[in-house]
Protein backbone atom coordinates (compact mmCIF):
# COMPACT_ATOMS: atom_id res chain seq x y z
CA UNK A 1 0.00 0.00 0.00
CA UNK A 2 1.26 3.83 -0.95
CA UNK A 3 2.05 5.83 1.82
CA UNK A 4 -0.91 8.50 0.75
CA UNK A 5 -3.29 5.28 0.79
CA UNK A 6 -2.11 3.93 4.06
CA UNK A 7 -2.61 7.31 5.38
CA UNK A 8 -6.08 7.97 4.22
CA UNK A 9 -7.27 4.12 5.60
CA UNK A 10 -6.06 5.47 8.65
CA UNK A 11 -7.72 8.43 8.75
CA UNK A 12 -10.74 6.31 8.06
CA UNK A 13 -10.19 3.68 10.50
CA UNK A 14 -9.83 6.45 13.33
CA UNK A 15 -13.13 8.31 11.83
CA UNK A 16 -15.20 5.04 11.68
CA UNK A 17 -14.35 4.13 14.94
CA UNK A 18 -14.59 7.47 16.73
CA UNK A 19 -18.35 7.63 14.95
CA UNK A 20 -19.61 4.26 16.63
CA UNK A 21 -18.00 5.49 20.34
CA UNK A 22 -19.19 9.02 20.30
CA UNK A 23 -21.82 9.35 17.88
CA UNK A 24 -21.25 10.81 14.37
CA UNK A 25 -22.81 14.39 15.52
CA UNK A 26 -20.49 14.59 18.64
CA UNK A 27 -17.35 13.50 16.42
CA UNK A 28 -15.51 16.45 14.81
CA UNK A 29 -12.48 16.73 12.44
CA UNK A 30 -10.36 17.80 15.37
CA UNK A 31 -11.61 14.81 17.30
CA UNK A 32 -9.91 12.62 14.52
CA UNK A 33 -7.21 14.69 14.46
CA UNK A 34 -6.32 14.08 18.05
CA UNK A 35 -7.08 10.64 17.59
CA UNK A 36 -4.50 10.69 14.91
CA UNK A 37 -1.96 13.24 15.93
CA UNK A 38 -2.49 14.77 12.86
CA UNK A 39 -2.49 18.35 11.42
CA UNK A 40 -5.29 19.99 9.81
CA UNK A 41 -3.34 20.51 6.66
CA UNK A 42 -2.78 16.74 6.71
CA UNK A 43 -6.34 15.82 6.83
CA UNK A 44 -7.40 18.50 3.88
CA UNK A 45 -4.95 17.04 1.60
CA UNK A 46 -7.07 14.07 1.46
CA UNK A 47 -10.63 15.10 2.41
CA UNK A 48 -12.83 18.07 2.36
CA UNK A 49 -14.99 17.80 5.64
CA UNK A 50 -16.45 15.24 8.34
CA UNK A 51 -18.94 14.65 5.89
CA UNK A 52 -16.55 12.99 2.52
CA UNK A 53 -14.95 10.58 5.51
CA UNK A 54 -18.14 9.43 6.04
CA UNK A 55 -18.65 8.84 2.36
CA UNK A 56 -15.38 7.18 1.77
CA UNK A 57 -16.16 5.22 4.97
CA UNK A 58 -19.54 4.09 3.08
CA UNK A 59 -17.75 3.29 -0.22
CA UNK A 60 -15.13 1.05 1.68
CA UNK A 61 -17.28 -0.84 3.32
CA UNK A 62 -19.58 -1.30 0.08
CA UNK A 63 -16.49 -2.44 -1.39
CA UNK A 64 -15.61 -5.09 0.58
CA UNK A 65 -18.98 -6.56 0.57
CA UNK A 66 -19.18 -6.31 -3.26
CA UNK A 67 -15.13 -8.03 -3.32
CA UNK A 68 -17.34 -11.13 -1.82
CA UNK A 69 -20.48 -11.29 -3.68
CA UNK A 70 -18.84 -12.69 -6.90
CA UNK A 71 -17.83 -15.53 -5.26
CA UNK A 72 -21.09 -16.17 -3.35
CA UNK A 73 -22.79 -15.03 -6.57
CA UNK A 74 -21.36 -17.68 -8.98
CA UNK A 75 -19.79 -20.15 -6.68
CA UNK A 76 -21.27 -23.48 -6.02
CA UNK A 77 -23.90 -24.44 -7.47
CA UNK A 78 -27.02 -21.80 -6.93
CA UNK A 79 -30.14 -21.17 -9.17
CA UNK A 80 -31.30 -18.13 -11.09
CA UNK A 81 -33.67 -17.56 -8.34
CA UNK A 82 -31.02 -17.85 -5.32
CA UNK A 83 -28.52 -15.55 -7.14
CA UNK A 84 -31.42 -12.66 -7.70
CA UNK A 85 -32.74 -13.02 -4.14
CA UNK A 86 -28.93 -12.92 -3.06
CA UNK A 87 -28.28 -9.73 -5.38
CA UNK A 88 -31.26 -8.17 -3.96
CA UNK A 89 -30.56 -8.75 -0.17
CA UNK A 90 -27.67 -6.19 -1.42
CA UNK A 91 -30.03 -3.52 -1.09
CA UNK A 92 -31.16 -4.09 1.96
CA UNK A 93 -29.04 -1.98 4.56
CA UNK A 94 -29.09 -4.24 7.25
CA UNK A 95 -27.69 -7.07 5.26
CA UNK A 96 -24.25 -6.05 6.66
CA UNK A 97 -21.71 -7.96 8.48
CA UNK A 98 -21.42 -4.53 11.27
CA UNK A 99 -24.90 -4.23 12.45
CA UNK A 100 -23.13 -1.09 14.05
CA UNK A 101 -22.87 0.88 10.77
CA UNK A 102 -25.97 0.05 9.26
CA UNK A 103 -27.87 1.76 12.48
CA UNK A 104 -25.49 4.45 12.64
CA UNK A 105 -26.56 5.19 8.46
CA UNK A 106 -30.27 4.69 9.13
CA UNK A 107 -29.99 7.39 12.10
CA UNK A 108 -28.00 9.34 10.18
CA UNK A 109 -30.29 9.04 6.46
CA UNK A 110 -33.54 8.80 8.21
CA UNK A 111 -34.20 9.84 11.54
CA UNK A 112 -31.93 13.35 11.08
CA UNK A 113 -33.23 12.90 7.37
CA UNK A 114 -29.10 13.67 5.65
CA UNK A 115 -30.83 12.86 2.14
CA UNK A 116 -27.48 13.59 0.74
CA UNK A 117 -25.92 10.93 2.15
CA UNK A 118 -28.85 8.93 1.57
CA UNK A 119 -28.34 9.10 -2.48
CA UNK A 120 -25.04 8.56 -2.51
CA UNK A 121 -25.27 5.35 -0.58
CA UNK A 122 -28.21 4.54 -3.21
CA UNK A 123 -26.22 5.54 -6.10
CA UNK A 124 -23.33 3.39 -5.15
CA UNK A 125 -25.61 -0.25 -4.71
CA UNK A 126 -26.99 1.02 -8.17
CA UNK A 127 -24.18 1.30 -10.01
CA UNK A 128 -22.72 -1.83 -8.58
CA UNK A 129 -25.52 -4.34 -8.62
CA UNK A 130 -27.18 -3.11 -12.03
CA UNK A 131 -24.52 -5.45 -13.90
CA UNK A 132 -25.17 -8.17 -11.97
CA UNK A 133 -28.90 -8.12 -12.59
CA UNK A 134 -28.68 -7.87 -15.61
CA UNK A 135 -26.14 -11.01 -16.17
CA UNK A 136 -28.43 -13.04 -13.54
CA UNK A 137 -31.99 -11.80 -15.41
CA UNK A 138 -30.16 -13.25 -18.40
CA UNK A 139 -29.34 -16.55 -17.14
CA UNK A 140 -32.90 -16.81 -15.92
CA UNK A 141 -34.08 -15.78 -19.29
CA UNK A 142 -32.27 -18.91 -20.83
CA UNK A 143 -32.80 -21.69 -18.18
CA UNK A 144 -36.41 -20.82 -18.20
CA UNK A 145 -36.77 -19.24 -14.44
CA UNK A 146 -37.59 -15.83 -15.86
CA UNK A 147 -39.39 -14.33 -19.14
CA UNK A 148 -38.30 -11.03 -19.71
CA UNK A 149 -37.40 -9.78 -23.15
CA UNK A 150 -35.21 -6.92 -21.73
CA UNK A 151 -33.19 -8.78 -19.09
CA UNK A 152 -30.86 -5.73 -18.30
CA UNK A 153 -33.66 -3.19 -18.23
CA UNK A 154 -35.82 -5.15 -16.00
CA UNK A 155 -33.01 -6.07 -13.63
CA UNK A 156 -32.54 -2.13 -13.52
CA UNK A 157 -36.21 -1.88 -12.72
CA UNK A 158 -36.18 -4.26 -10.32
CA UNK A 159 -33.32 -2.87 -8.49
CA UNK A 160 -34.96 0.53 -8.32
CA UNK A 161 -38.16 -1.15 -6.73
CA UNK A 162 -36.13 -3.09 -4.40
CA UNK A 163 -33.94 0.35 -3.19
CA UNK A 164 -37.38 2.27 -2.75
CA UNK A 165 -38.98 -0.70 -0.98
CA UNK A 166 -35.93 -0.86 1.31
CA UNK A 167 -35.75 3.16 1.40
CA UNK A 168 -39.00 3.22 2.47
CA UNK A 169 -39.14 0.15 5.17
CA UNK A 170 -36.35 2.00 6.55
CA UNK A 171 -38.43 5.54 6.90
CA UNK A 172 -40.98 3.42 8.56
CA UNK A 173 -38.79 2.32 11.30
CA UNK A 174 -36.54 5.53 11.60
CA UNK A 175 -40.19 7.29 12.36
CA UNK A 176 -41.76 4.99 14.94
CA UNK A 177 -39.24 2.06 16.13
CA UNK A 178 -41.90 1.21 19.09
CA UNK A 179 -45.23 0.82 16.83
CA UNK A 180 -46.01 -2.64 16.16
CA UNK A 181 -47.93 -1.35 13.30
CA UNK A 182 -44.78 -0.58 11.72
CA UNK A 183 -43.97 -4.56 11.30
CA UNK A 184 -47.83 -5.03 9.58
CA UNK A 185 -47.22 -2.13 7.45
CA UNK A 186 -43.47 -3.80 6.35
CA UNK A 187 -45.50 -6.88 5.70
CA UNK A 188 -47.98 -5.36 3.82
CA UNK A 189 -45.30 -3.44 1.11
CA UNK A 190 -43.04 -6.25 0.75
CA UNK A 191 -45.88 -8.46 0.34
CA UNK A 192 -46.37 -5.83 -2.59
CA UNK A 193 -43.14 -5.44 -4.02
CA UNK A 194 -42.99 -9.22 -4.32
CA UNK A 195 -45.91 -8.97 -6.41
CA UNK A 196 -44.34 -6.42 -8.57
CA UNK A 197 -41.20 -8.65 -8.64
CA UNK A 198 -42.60 -11.89 -10.03
CA UNK A 199 -44.79 -10.30 -12.48
CA UNK A 200 -41.80 -8.36 -14.04
CA UNK A 201 -39.77 -11.36 -13.61
CA UNK A 202 -42.46 -14.16 -14.84
CA UNK A 203 -41.05 -16.19 -11.72
CA UNK A 204 -43.18 -18.77 -9.92
CA UNK A 205 -45.03 -17.09 -7.58
CA UNK A 206 -43.69 -16.67 -3.77
CA UNK A 207 -39.49 -17.19 -5.68
CA UNK A 208 -38.87 -13.82 -4.85
CA UNK A 209 -37.77 -12.16 -1.79
CA UNK A 210 -36.06 -8.91 -0.46
CA UNK A 211 -36.16 -8.82 3.05
CA UNK A 212 -37.25 -10.46 6.79
CA UNK A 213 -39.35 -6.95 8.10
CA UNK A 214 -38.80 -9.27 11.60
CA UNK A 215 -34.84 -9.34 11.17
CA UNK A 216 -35.15 -5.60 10.04
CA UNK A 217 -36.28 -4.35 13.24
CA UNK A 218 -34.59 -6.56 15.42
CA UNK A 219 -31.42 -5.53 13.48
CA UNK A 220 -32.04 -1.90 14.29
CA UNK A 221 -32.68 -2.25 17.67
CA UNK A 222 -29.73 -4.33 18.25
CA UNK A 223 -27.74 -1.66 16.55
CA UNK A 224 -29.08 1.15 18.31
CA UNK A 225 -28.27 0.11 20.89
CA UNK A 226 -24.94 -1.04 20.39
CA UNK A 227 -24.85 3.01 19.49
CA UNK A 228 -26.11 4.23 22.83
CA UNK A 229 -23.98 2.14 24.67
CA UNK A 230 -20.85 3.63 22.66
CA UNK A 231 -22.22 7.31 23.07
Amino acid sequence: MKKGDLKRAQILDAAEKLFFEKGYDRTSVQDILDALGMSKGGFYHYFDSKEAVLRAVSERRAEGRFDKLAAELYGGRRSSIDRLNLLLGMANLFETEDIRFAALMLRLCYVEGDASMRAHHRRILLDRLAPYMADVIGEGVRDGSFHARHPAEVGRLLLLLALDADEEACAMLAQEPENPDVMLHMLELLNAWREAAEDLTGAPFGSIRLFDAGRLVSAWQTGAALLNEGV
